[in-house]
């Protein structure tokens, strides 16, 4: 729950862009982050290690995939997403990034155009960096693509990979790899298919490609796996950590890569001066603790299953709603004028988050979706009560524009 200067109360559907994973200001994640920062204080990661650091890396590696065994720091997910991209053009020599158009993946002139949101955040910088191409994400709801094609790769996505790009833009050898959120976040909680996943790591090994998945926002717990690549038994070459990392109360990121991605060079610069500072890896090493020590996970799960239950029945009810989508913490509803043009209704959809606020309920109403993004320990129950508000405030948003 969140309070206003004016006392009102809010049920918290956004969780700070999905950086504060099990609720505000909680003691249990702020007493080790103190403790540290009495005793240790402020030291510059690349200079001292701290008893902190090493145990933190440890554990990470223990959590996520196995083909990951190297760890570097990093202050942020941007920060650890820009150091990706340098990792996989020196790994590989090859300059090309392949993104998808949709993706975030930070607000930097790099990040930018690896993520492709020039309409949307980059007005007025342009150009950005170079050395990026780009596709589709492979969205089920909205693709621009027919059924894959016979003999291809068994999805559209990845045949137009390799019929498109790979033929008129540049040699598959100049492709250093793929980066991709395993889930949309910000772009509207879309997951591609199994199909998907299967085509595009063939062709990453077809060609020698580096497989990095952005786990920035879908990392620790929020896809309702610890992290969302265990979905699809994915074994990664690069995976980019943040926002939860640091349980909502430090800034902390880490870029984590296979022998191939990260261990045949030891002299490229990365992070930054206050990347991995004691007490923000006291405060990470709480937040797996609690992830151990608690059933967050089956929680998340329990939350899928409320949004499923209760936006697909709005969805049900309501044309105006082309679709609705849940994925563990991950919720969305996308507004449209009409379901078979799916053209999209942003008119509706920002003034259901504006009357979801009236109603004691804070949305994220992005330019894709509604987005939906509770605490990772919130009740089940406070969640279903906080859906059912954002019904009554559809009900009243479509009234009142005459949908």
């Amino acid at each position: 729950l969140v309070n206003d200067i004016d006392g009102n109360t809010f049920v918290d559907l956004v969780s700070s862009s999905a950086s504060v994973p099990l609720g505000a200001a909680r003691e249990d994640l702020i007493d080790p982050l103190v403790e540290a920062m009495r005793e240790v204080g402020n030291v510059d990661s690349h200079g001292t290690a701290t008893e902190f650091m090493v145990p933190l890396a440890e554990k990470i590696l223990e959590i996520t995939p196995a083909s990951l065994t190297r760890v570097d720091l990093g202050l942020n997910g941007t920060e650890v997403v820009e150091t990706a991209v340098k990792m996989m053009r020196r790994a590989t020599g090859r300059p090309v990034v392949i993104g998808f158009l949709g993706g975030y993946h930070g607000e930097t002139s790099l990040t930018s155009a690896l993520g492709a949101e020039e309409n949307e955040i980059s007005k007025g910088i342009r150009p950005l960096s170079a050395g990026f191409a780009h596709a589709p994400y492979p969205n089920p709801y909205r693709t621009p693509f027919g059924p894959p094609r016979p003999g291809g790769s068994g999805d559209s996505t990845v045949d137009f990979i390799r019929d498109h790009l790979l033929f008129h833009a540049f040699d598959p050898h100049e492709v250093a790899g793929v980066l991709i959120e395993p889930i949309l976040g910000s772009g509207g909680c879309v997951a591609p298919t199994q199909e998907f996943w299967d085509a595009l790591t063939a062709l990453c090994d077809e060609y020698g490609w580096l497989l990095c998945v952005d786990e920035v926002k879908t990392g620790f717990g929020r896809s309702g796996e610890m992290f969302a690549v265990g979905k699809w038994d994915l074994q990664p070459d690069l995976m980019c950590l943040g926002k939860a990392m640091g349980g909502g109360v430090a800034p902390i990121g880490a870029v984590l890569g296979s022998e191939r991605a990260m261990g045949t060079y030891d002299d490229m610069p990365t992070g930054s001066t206050w990347s991995w500072l004691p007490w923000a890896c006291a405060a990470s090493l709480a937040t797996i603790d609690l992830f151990e020590r608690e059933p967050i996970l089956e929680n998340v799960r329990e939350l899928e299953r409320v949004g499923r239950e209760r936006l697909g029945a709005l969805k049900e009810k309501h044309p105006q709603i082309g679709d609705a989508r849940a994925f563990g913490g991950f919720q969305a509803l996308e507004f449209v004028i009409d379901r078979e043009s799916r053209e999209r209704d942003s008119e509706l959809q920002h003034l259901v988050g504006r009357r979801a606020t009236e109603l004691g309920v804070l949305t994220d109403s992005s330019s894709t979706s509604l987005n939906i993004q509770p605490s990772l320990a919130m009740p089940p129950e406070v969640f279903a009560a906080a859906l059912d508000r954002i019904g009554q405030a559809t009900v009243a948003s479509i009234a009142e524009l005459g949908r």
